[in-house]
């Protein structure tokens, strides 16, 4: 299975752009782009639906179902995250 910079780079190269030029279109940079694409870096989820929002494409070849699944969990954890922020509040001065 392709890791997400080699599609990152596909999709960059059908458009037959340059890292910078492609970065520019999301707001970031070329050195961003190049890292995510040699594995360096990992793209957040957001600059993952940047990408496939600005290049009219799936989440970068993530089925509509898996990105559902995805957003799901991620929607969990951020609601378990906040639980537990409440909780160690009450115990802890955050």
């Amino acid at each position: 299975m392709e890791n997400i910079g080699k599609k990152i780079k596909k999709l960059r190269d059908s458009h037959n752009l340059s890292q910078d030029r492609f970065g520019k279109k999301i707001g970031l940079s070329g050195k961003t782009i190049s890292a995510y694409e040699t594995g360096r870096a990992v793209p957040p989820l957001k600059i993952i639906n940047k990408i496939s929002v600005a290049y009219n494409t799936q989440y970068v070849g993530m089925n509509i179902k898996t990105k559902n699944l995805v957003e799901e969990k991620l929607n969990t954890l951020e609601k378990e995250m906040l639980n537990l922020k409440n909780i160690l509040s009450e115990d802890f001065i955050i």
